[in-house]
């Protein structure tokens, strides 16, 4: 069984986050934990399955059954072990009305474009389907994915907004490249 626990192993946590993302999309550990601190509907946590770390979270609580999944990594060793369906399986239970976070976007001259369309096609095939909409934040360009029609990009801005004051601009997908660049 899928669970979300607090951080009691930070090395393992960092690890975990250092490895799965950029570093243009991190933010500083001790920031997430000083603003998880502030406001208590950013949760940082430790993803576990039959009390064994298997990975990391980080969401920002929308209300009404909804959040915005900042960060979401499996641990490396274990990718491919289909614990990220049941991660997702297991948010999607947690906020009945629905999920919604970044994919990086497909941008045709990315360096690492089959790894983009590879992470999308799994949301995809786990039930996180694409808004059709885009945002530039935090130094990228993002697919905005949803668990249903019930997150709207609305919600997204809106924990955008709680994270941080930070620029972020949304638009069709189809006329992302062109609106950011």
């Amino acid at each position: 069984m899928i669970t979300f626990e607090p951080i009691t192993d930070e090395a393992y946590w960092q690890k975990i986050y250092l490895e799965a993302f950029p570093e243009r999309e991190r933010s500083p550990y001790e920031m997430l934990v000083e603003l998880s601190e502030m406001k208590p509907v950013v949760a940082l946590h430790t993803i576990a399955e039959d009390g064994k770390a298997i990975g990391l979270v980080v969401w920002v609580e929308l209300g009404d059954d909804k959040a915005f999944i900042l960060y979401f990594a499996i641990d490396q060793s274990l990718r491919g072990g289909g614990y990220g369906g049941k991660v997702l399986t297991a948010l999607k239970e947690r906020f009945t009305n629905g999920i919604i976070l970044e994919a990086e976007f497909q941008e045709p001259d990315a360096d690492n474009l089959e790894q983009r369309e590879r992470r999308h096609r799994f949301y995809e095939k786990n039930g996180v389907v694409d808004s059709t909409f885009a945002s530039k934040a935090f130094g990228g360009i993002y697919h905005l994915m949803r668990s249903n029609v019930n997150v709207t990009v609305e919600d997204y801005l809106k924990g955008v907004q709680i994270l941080s004051d930070y620029p972020t601009m949304v638009a069709p997908a189809s006329q992302a490249l062109r609106a950011f660049n």
